[in-house]
């Protein structure tokens, strides 16, 4: 899908990626997968070169990509925002995401799915949903 977003003639459409990763220890594999997968995201889906790991109590290990990964990765006493047990919940409710729906998505990417979060006017937003529905 994202994919398919950049092959649309739509500029001015910021994107952030959340998905769920397996290993909850670093270690060699989980590394050399961790850097596989920030490659993947800034060449083939032209991501910005934010990216990051964040351990959450609740969700498990996560990566974010794009451009919400600095609000994730931010800091405070030494823990980042996406790693606090409401950070992530509190994160995507700040973006005017209502509280059921914020639920059910992190419920999603618990299970192993993705989030995947596009920003720009309403105009544009909407122009890029007719679109996806015609190359889906």
């Amino acid at each position: 899908m994202i994919n398919s977003i950049y092959h649309t003639p739509i500029n001015d459409v910021q994107i952030s990626v959340l998905g769920k990763l397996e290993a909850e220890k670093p270690n060699s594999n989980f590394l050399n997968a961790k850097k596989k997968l920030q490659q993947y995201c800034e060449h083939n889906l032209k991501l910005s070169s934010n990216f990051g790991i964040i351990l959450n109590a609740d969700v498990g290990p996560f990566f974010i990509a794009g451009f919400l990964t600095p609000m994730f990765l931010q800091e405070i006493n030494g823990k980042t925002i996406g790693s606090m047990s409401t950070g992530l919940f509190g994160i995507l409710r700040g973006l005017g995401i209502n509280q059921n729906n914020v639920n059910t998505y992190l419920k999603t990417l618990e299970k192993g799915n993705y989030i995947l979060i596009l920003r720009g006017s309403n105009t544009v937003l909407n122009k890029l949903e007719s679109q996806l529905k015609i190359l889906a």
